[in-house]
């Protein structure tokens, strides 16, 4: 809100695990690691064969095993934030940011021509190491809070875009002010809604007081991380659902007759579910909200 980014390219690379180039990848490894030992195991992890329908199979690209975060996290720091700093910050008329988490990233600018240069190269340095954007999810977002005639850009693919589990969208503050909120994405929110589904129909035989405990756990969690300033609304959905299906997987615990609306209630009172709460409170958004 304060930079005055407004021009973002939503990054998507094309099965970028399965991806990586073992020279290259080599090659940025010499640039840190000098330890032989640590070489020698990373290399044994790159080499080691994939086991499919019986047969072996030794990819010669790709991240391997359990290192596997790590390294494609070295691969992208060398292909894309050197690669920016150095290359494309310093070219640019007005400011950028690059924001990146793994393979999941962002790039933002002030100056929409610097925005579509470095669109019209990223694939370019992409492919110098082997990799591909995506052509269907690697969007430009046309992310002004005030458009002309409430339209986005011709040349853009939206005016929101999603990171990290949360759709960043701008809105206003009860002081009416203009600002960016984080609410939870639409994928994730059936994802998280889903895998409650998927727990309660397959454990409702357990006791009310463990499912209870469980469920409970799933939502403290849900809390812990979607619990930002301004997804209050996302988080009391969730809740709200969370106890309905809940409700009718007890339904169907048994052909006794359904676990009515008033038995369920009156066991909430009892032992209540943990209700929606912000946990993470950003200072400056926080006061503009209030």
């Amino acid at each position: 809100m304060g930079q005055g980014v407004r021009w973002c390219i939503d990054v998507d690379i094309k099965k970028y695990f399965d991806t990586i180039d073992h020279g290259h990848l080599r090659d940025f490894l010499n640039r840190r690691v000098t330890d032989g030992v640590i070489r020698r195991m990373i290399d044994k992890w790159l080499k080691a064969g994939v086991l499919e329908e019986g047969r072996l199979h030794r990819p010669t690209a790709g991240s391997g095993g359990v290192v596997s975060p790590c390294l494609s996290n070295v691969y992208l720091h060398y292909v894309l934030d050197e690669w920016f700093e150095r290359d494309v910050r310093p070219r640019l008329k007005g400011r950028a940011i690059l924001v990146r988490y793994a393979d999941d990233l962002v790039m933002a600018f002030e100056n929409f021509l610097d925005a579509k240069r470095v669109l019209a190269v990223l694939g370019k340095r992409l492919a110098r190491y082997g990799l591909t954007l995506h052509p269907d999810k690697t969007r430009f977002i046309d992310f002004r809070f005030k458009r002309p005639k409430g339209t986005s850009h011709p040349a853009a693919d939206g005016t929101t875009f999603d990171f990290l589990g949360f759709t960043h969208v701008w809105g206003k503050s009860k002081k009416g002010i203009n600002v960016v909120r984080q609410v939870t994405a639409k994928g994730r929110f059936a994802r998280a809604l889903e895998s409650v589904t998927d727990w309660c129909r397959h454990n409702r035989h357990r006791s009310l007081t463990d499912q209870h405990a469980h469920l409970s756990e799933m939502m403290r969690g849900h809390y812990a991380y979607y619990g930002v300033t301004g997804n209050g609304r996302r988080l009391r959905w969730y809740a709200n659902q969370v106890g309905r299906i809940w409700k009718k997987w007890l339904s169907r615990r048994d052909r006794q007759g359904a676990f009515t609306w008033n038995r369920f209630n009156e066991f909430l009172k009892r032992h209540p579910l943990p209700p929606a709460r912000i946990v993470h409170r950003y200072a400056a958004v926080s006061e503009a909200l209030s």
